[in-house]
């Protein structure tokens, strides 16, 4: 049984796969404009799926980079230009290949929830909860507040200042943040 993690993956990857299919279309008409708007579309989709993949598999964006760099070195000692360097791009090779087939056979399984977040969500929509909060087991410490607004519930993220301090690199990610719908408001992610 597929969690919803991996059901949303599924569904942007069709449709990545339908616009793709569109822009290639668009391309052979030379209708580039309309090739241009799919593509911005694309992009968006893209981000997106990065954003999925990495909260699916903590590795996937280091493996999508080290599968860059093995494409590059690749390409480069094919061309005879290169061919004098071949035992230095060889080396690299190597390295970038068994940095991903590490990645790929350690062994991690993603824990879910289980059914008490479920619950508490049901219980804030019906009325008969306040809201709660929702701490992750990493570091730094985070945690997520949970609250019914008029037609919709809020959640927003709280971290101390030492986490601010200590972890900016995370914090410095917007982008992977506002993928997933959340927008800083007065120093806080706020998602509705």
């Amino acid at each position: 049984m597929k969690s919803d993690l991996e059901e949303l993956i599924e569904a942007y990857e069709i449709e990545k796969a339908e616009l793709e299919k569109q822009i290639s279309e668009y391309l052979e008409e030379a209708d580039y404009i309309y090739a241009h708007y799919h593509n911005k579309a694309l992009e968006i989709i893209n981000r997106r799926l990065d954003v999925l993949r990495n909260l699916h598999n903590p590795f996937y964006l280091s493996i999508a980079e080290e599968e860059w760099k093995i494409s590059t070195y690749s390409k480069l000692l094919a061309k005879p230009e290169y061919k004098y360097q071949v035992d230095f791009f060889s080396k690299y090779l190597r390295e970038s290949e068994n940095k991903v087939i590490n990645w790929k056979q350690a062994s991690f399984s993603p824990k879910y929830d289980s059914q008490e977040v479920d619950d508490a969500l049901f219980d804030l929509v019906n009325g008969t909860g306040k809201g709660f909060k929702l701490y992750f087991k990493t570091d730094p410490n985070i945690f997520a507040s949970f609250a019914l607004g008029d037609h919709f519930i809020e959640i927003k993220l709280f971290y101390d200042v030492i986490a601010e301090y200590d972890y900016q690199y995370i914090f410095e990610k917007v982008n992977q943040l506002k993928a997933l719908g959340f927008n800083l408001r007065e120093g806080q992610w706020i998602y509705h």
